[in-house]
């Protein structure tokens, strides 16, 4: 399955559930985070981003404004849920975490 997400400077959310997205995605996205800083809703759920995505992502948290992230069911193992914490230390705006 091939897809595009296309998140425009200054939306507030970006809702991806279900929608097949990939490690490689999720990768995208978190360079998209480190340039948007209106971002405040993340729904990346259901998805197969595995370690390396969930990874990709918790590394870009500490240049986010993101209070509510959602990342349940994205095939994270062990040393992904480790990388998220870390990711998580460094981001003070996070209010709502779904894992």
């Amino acid at each position: 399955m091939s897809m595009s997400v296309v998140l425009l400077i200054g939306e507030a959310e970006l809702n991806v559930c279900s929608c097949g997205l990939s490690a490689k995605g999720a990768i995208s996205i978190s360079e998209l985070i480190k340039i948007n800083q209106t971002l405040q809703v993340l729904v990346i759920s259901h998805n197969p981003i595995g370690d390396e995505g969930i990874t990709a992502i918790a590394q870009s948290l500490h240049c986010a404004n993101i209070s509510k992230l959602y990342v349940s069911w994205c095939s994270i193992t062990d040393s992904g849920a480790v990388a998220l914490a870390a990711g998580l230390r460094k981001n003070h705006s996070i209010e709502l975490l779904s894992v």
